[in-house]
């Protein structure tokens, strides 16, 4: 719901969510993370997929979103979602603003340089700069 903005489009991706897992069970890797986050992915790749290539294509206003993400209907989400959020508080203004763009709301490192006015190369380097330096604060 927090990508789609819509029910009936969540409703979707969380079926095709389904149907990828089970067709693709056997390529989980647990030596990448949990079956959770693999599924999570997988579910978010879905949500932007479908808001970017969809019919119902519209961009999301980061600007004008409040994020609030944390689940409470789902203790395994609200848990995940709260580490994050706490590790990325960690991050400087600008790292935590590039990941917030990128991984929540889909867009891509065009839309960010453009949105940020900063050149493309750039956008790169400081997502990976970011991801590094969550893994270097992450417990």
């Amino acid at each position: 719901m927090h990508i789609t903005q819509k029910t009936d489009l969540a409703e979707d991706v969380l079926q095709e969510t389904f149907i990828k897992v089970f067709k693709h069970v056997g390529k989980f890797d647990e030596s990448k993370g949990t079956f959770f986050t693999w599924m999570l992915n997988i579910c978010r790749n879905g949500a932007i997929d479908k808001i970017r290539y969809g019919k119902e294509s519209k961009k999301i206003q980061f600007d004008s979103l409040n994020v609030d993400i944390i689940s409470k209907t789902n203790p395994e989400i609200e848990l995940a979602n709260s580490e994050l959020w706490n590790l990325l508080e960690k991050l400087d203004e600008e790292h935590k603003t590039i990941l917030k763009l990128s991984y929540y709301y889909g867009y891509s490192h065009s839309e960010i340089a453009e949105k940020l006015d900063m050149p493309f190369g750039t956008v790169k380097s400081k997502i990976r700069i970011a991801i590094r330096e969550l893994r270097k604060i992450y417990p």
